[in-house]
């Protein structure tokens, strides 16, 4: 076999464009492979000072296998090469292997995925990539390693000097960074609604061709954008696209596939992931508000069954994390399946078979999502018991993983938190927190979300260049992990919160930290997740609709109209109970009045309507503030 292999990525996106012909420049790598007696299995490394201290003293490259428990292609390369006797030999014996969860370690997974799971790819001892690839059958993975293995002997120091070049320019170019400045326009979410309607398939849905994933923020910002505009054709995307895409609902459980090979939806990757059902509990939610079609609410409801069944911990509170696509047999027992084989049984062949494997861990970032997504079905659909388990999750998480200065850690592993203030984990969960606050109006919620801004903002923003860092700076950092990286979802989802926060505290200083993380965004000259940026900016842009109620705590009446604000449609809207025994009436510029009966106000940072005091009369006060914001005039 002739091998010409790029050596690619001595930093996250940078080619160093070594090319190694083998054929003609080293014939003798192409070496028969041994075939010694097949050792019990691959001893895998964890990302850490062992492993990497190994490799320098040992003076050994390192095979990195980024993988997922739930990924169907990775349980296929575990068989099929980690398993061949004579890659586990030379795996053994000339690497160090390390073995990397995706979900446990986003971070590693951001500078180091190409393409797909697994990832599989071949390191200097200090972590530089030199050859990248996924699946690799063991004929094609033995070449590689016998072929990187001669080159290394051979060219070790040519490729130590390249890649501390490319550490030199990064250095440099971080120096020099600038952070961007500038307006923030609504241009760039005409120009977003422009590609949104150009890629749109207006048979199958979607804003792709195949495969088809979900897209759950350019929903969002389809449903935002046609309420605020009366937008029948964005709104008519939305529902395209959630009706085709419930060809990937699983019919018996409920819950959602991850993703269609085709693009009318069908031919699934069976696994089941949380961060799927959240986005989808959201869209699907949304969709029954807008339409009052009842197929969607059920949707939601399915979605929620599922997930209380298979991926919650219904004693302490908390999500798990994803379901396998196949049924594994790994202790000899029952037979094992692929997914398209399993999931087309019903559910009693489908018991009787087993269950496929849950990964039973908490992620903290998954939760936050999950959280939020269950406490807007118990304001919308009025469910005690959803908004009682995300609170529950929600007080577990923050109560074992948040340490003062340092954030949320990522996840607990027997009993101990670990992996403390990353970006996604602490915007994720501040959301939730504050969903919370806006469901129950407990403040202490409120407090914990600004605590956990606070500490994101100390540990990860770049004063010097804008934006925020995935993870805190310090610490054994390995590899390309010292590579440092701003996820462009990750602050555009941070804007998000920032603004909400300004909308709920009036504090000026989260409203400076919207508009420095956006001008940090549509400045950094990289492609954007553009719909979820775009929502960013309309976020930023149009301050959203506030219901406050005001009336005593112990008034059946008062939480009547609070719970019917939480009900009513509007995206983004913030809704307050102020007791005027507890509470400061005064909400920004504006003082609301109190009496001895309860009453509700609609309100923008503009203008408010008459008090409403029926609930039945806060649908049409919510119309009426809407058609005057439309029309820039007075409420009489």
């Amino acid at each position: 076999m002739n091998v010409r292999i790029k050596i690619a990525r001595v930093a996250v996106g940078v080619v160093v464009g070594l090319v190694c012909a083998f054929d003609a420049i080293c014939p003798d790598m192409a070496v028969a492979m041994p075939q010694p007696a097949q050792p019990a299995q691959v001893h895998w490394f964890s990302w850490g000072n062992e492993a990497f201290s190994r490799a320098m003293k040992e003076d050994k490259l390192i095979l990195l296998d980024l993988t997922a428990v739930w990924c169907h292609a990775c349980h296929v390369m575990d068989k099929m090469t980690y398993e061949d006797p004579a890659i586990i030999t030379l795996l053994n014996s000339r690497f160090i292997p390390i073995r990397v969860d995706t979900d446990q370690r986003p971070d590693i997974e951001a500078r180091y995925k190409q393409g797909g799971w697994p990832t599989t790819s071949v390191l200097l001892p200090t972590g530089e990539s030199l050859f990248q690839a996924n699946v690799v059958a063991p004929e094609d993975l033995g070449d590689v390693l016998h072929q990187f293995d001669a080159l290394y002997k051979d060219q070790k120091f040519d490729l130590v000097r390249r890649a501390a070049g490319v550490w030199k320019k990064i250095h440099a170019a971080r120096k020099a960074r600038v952070r961007p400045t500038g307006p923030i326009t609504p241009d760039m979410i005409e120009q977003v609604v422009q590609i949104m309607q150009h890629s749109f398939d207006e048979v199958n849905g979607g804003f792709s061709d195949a495969p088809k994933f979900f897209e759950p923020q350019a929903i969002a910002l389809a449903f935002r954008l046609s309420h605020e505009r009366s937008d029948r054709n964005l709104k008519g995307m939305a529902l395209l696209t959630l009706d085709k895409q419930l060809g990937l609902l699983d019919p018996i459980w409920g819950g959602f596939y991850r993703y269609a090979l085709q693009a009318d939806w069908t031919q699934p990757h069976y696994e089941k992931m949380l961060n799927i059902q959240a986005w989808n509990v959201a869209n699907y939610l949304e969709a029954f508000q807008v339409t009052g079609d009842a197929r969607y609410k059920a949707v939601v409801e399915g979605i929620i069954q599922y997930v209380d069944r298979f991926l919650s911990d219904r004693i302490h509170g908390g999500f798990y994390t994803s379901q396998d696509a196949d049924l594994q047999n790994k202790g000899g027992k029952g037979p094992s399946l692929a997914g398209e084989q399993y999931f087309a049984f019903n559910a009693g062949r489908r018991f009787a078979a087993g269950i496929p494997w849950v990964d039973r861990s908490v992620y903290t970032g998954w939760n936050g999502l999950m959280a939020r997504s269950y406490l807007k079905v118990s304001q919308v659909l009025g469910k005690d018991t959803v908004r009682e388990f995300a609170l529950k999750t929600i007080n577990r998480l923050y109560r074992e993983r948040y340490r003062k200065g340092r954030g949320m850690a990522h996840v607990t592993r027997n009993g101990r938190p670990l992996d403390f203030g990353l970006l996604a984990d602490q915007v994720s969960f501040a959301h939730a927190l504050v969903e919370a606050f806006i469901t129950t109006s407990e403040h202490g919620y409120l407090e914990k979300a600004k605590r956990l801004a606070a500490d994101m903002v100390a540990q990860l923003e770049d004063r010097q260049g804008g934006g925020l860092y995935d993870r805190p700076p310090g610490g054994a950092s390995y590899g390309l992990l010292k590579f440092p990286h701003k996820p462009l979802e990750g602050n555009a989802q941070a804007a998000l919160l920032f603004s909400t926060l300004f909308s709920v505290t009036e504090n000026q200083s989260y409203q400076d930290e919207a508009r420095r993380t956006l001008q940090y965004l549509l400045g950094a000259g990289r492609a954007l997740p553009i719909a979820l940026t775009a929502l960013a900016v309309d976020r930023f842009l149009h301050d959203p609709i506030h219901i406050v109620v005001v009336g005593s705590q112990g008034s059946e009446q008062a939480w009547a109209l609070f719970h019917e604000g939480l009900r009513l449609y509007a995206p983004g809207k913030i809704v307050r109970f102020l007791d005027p025994a507890r509470d400061s009436l005064r909400v920004g510029e504006v003082t609301f009045p109190s009496d001895n009966k309860p009453r509700a106000f609609m309100c923008t940072n503009l203008l408010c309507s008459p008090p409403v005091r029926k609930i039945h009369d806060m649908e049409e006060a919510l119309v009426r503030l809407q058609e005057a914001i439309s029309q820039s005039k007075p409420l009489n």
